[in-house]
């Protein structure tokens, strides 16, 4: 596994089971994620960090790993005056996060040339863009490759990525994002920057769609959003992660690259208003502070009280790179909105024909008549898959097992300005 290139890790990534939590939980001492985020500082901000030799290595490597950074760690320790007991291991991720790179660079630019040869208008946002704002693109490793598309372009856009060799992930058919795999390539092919309003009623889907209006073309049928708007959408959807189970280290690094490419240029003051006015004003200070505090991001904020920051870290760092660790993430979606018990349940096993239509392509018309076939072709479907029935073993004891998990996401969500 190890010697396997770092998307490809990404991509078979899957939450432990409640069994594993305990085990994790111990791994996960603090003095290990200070250490931790001073490597992740001496390598983002260039600085010097000594060689510990009190650290328990194989925390930090754990924690490398439950992020997605252990090339960047690689590089951190690399610089070190010693090199410490899992340098071999490391070394063997950083070459595979250079391999992985390359190939998927190659892969996009076949990608792009053919959208340009079909006339197919379209945008890459988050991973895909950020990585170059590292100090070595090669590090930042990407589990999926975002390109939004315009809507009437679905169809060409589909053949296009089949004949480009492309497997079309139809299990993981949404509405507004088809999703296709080759090699190492995983990429996401999106209709609408954002589909869904999650919290504070706010209508982030008009909002969005009027930015997307606004981008400029870069070159043939390729474009790119405004600096100040793919910045905005970031924050959006780092926002939209700790809403449903929490972000890891690695979101706020890619702010914090961010903030060190474009910091001086890029209309701040436009930032900070738009984000009060989609309602993230306290949320992204927490972001921006905690950018400040710990890889000395320059911009201004309000200090953020160390209890509430205390509170808020722990749950990044303990969490994983998309919040899955160590917590009931299922349960925590299915109940954050106060559903329990039977009515949950039976929402499961009897889904809306609005959530069958975005999530089934056999279903798209979204005739209500027709729910009783979905269900009953939904059962069948789900019972005779083998992986499909794990998922629903996990999703049911979700539904059934106690809230602690949700009760304390609820209190960080509070605490960040999302609830």
């Amino acid at each position: 596994m190890i010697g396997e290139p770092v998307g490809r890790l990404i991509l078979r990534f899957k939450p432990p089971l409640k069994a594993d939590l305990k085990k994790i939980l111990k791994i996960l001492d603090m003095d290990s994620k200070r250490f931790f985020l001073k490597l992740l500082k001496s390598y983002i901000c260039r600085e010097h960090v000594s060689y510990d030799d009190n650290a328990d290595w194989n925390k930090i490597l754990r924690l490398a790993e439950i992020h997605s950074v252990q090339a960047i760690l690689f590089i951190a320790v690399n610089r070190l005056e010693k090199k410490p007991p899992i340098y071999d291991q490391l070394r063997k991720y950083g070459f595979s996060a250079m391999q992985t790179a390359a190939l998927q660079e190659i892969g996009v630019r076949e990608i792009i040339k053919a959208f340009h040869e079909n006339q197919i208008e379209h945008t890459f946002v988050k991973g895909y863009v950020l990585r170059n704002y590292y100090p070595d693109k090669k590090v930042r490793s990407m589990g999926d490759i975002d390109i939004l598309i315009n809507v009437y372009d679905r169809e060409k856009c589909h053949n296009v990525m089949l004949a480009l060799g492309f497997h079309y992930e139809e299990a993981d058919y949404n509405q507004y994002v088809w999703s296709y795999e080759k090699g190492v390539l995983h990429v996401e092919v999106h209709t609408a920057l954002v589909y869904e309003n999650l919290f504070h009623d706010y209508d982030y889907i008009s909002y969005f769609r009027e930015k997307v209006r606004n981008r400029k073309n870069i070159g043939g049928s390729t474009y790119a959003l405004s600096v100040e708007d793919h910045f905005i959408f970031l924050m959006v959807h780092i926002a939209r992660h700790f809403y449903n189970a929490g972000i890891g280290v690695r979101m706020i690094l890619d702010i914090v690259v961010y903030l060190q490419t474009f910091g001086r240029t890029m209309d701040i003051s436009y930032i900070k208003n738009e984000l009060k006015r989609i309602q993230l004003g306290d949320f992204s200070n927490i972001i921006f502070y905690i950018c400040k505090k710990y890889f000395n991001s320059e911009i201004d904020c309000v200090p953020v009280p160390e209890d509430d920051l205390d509170l808020i870290m722990d749950y990044i760092i303990s969490h994983g790179v998309f919040g899955y660790y160590e917590k009931d993430y299922m349960g925590i979606r299915y109940k954050r909105d106060g559903k329990r018990g039977p009515r949950l349940l039976l929402e499961k096993i009897f889904p809306s024909a609005e959530f069958l239509s975005k999530n089934y392509p056999w279903f798209r018309s979204g005739k209500k008549y027709m729910l009783p076939y979905a269900w009953i072709r939904r059962w069948i479907y789900n019972l005779t898959n083998e992986s499909k029935r794990s998922k629903i073993k996990n999703k049911l004891s979700s539904v059934l097992n106690d809230d602690d998990d949700v009760i304390h996401h609820m209190k960080i969500l509070k605490t960040a300005g999302l609830k």
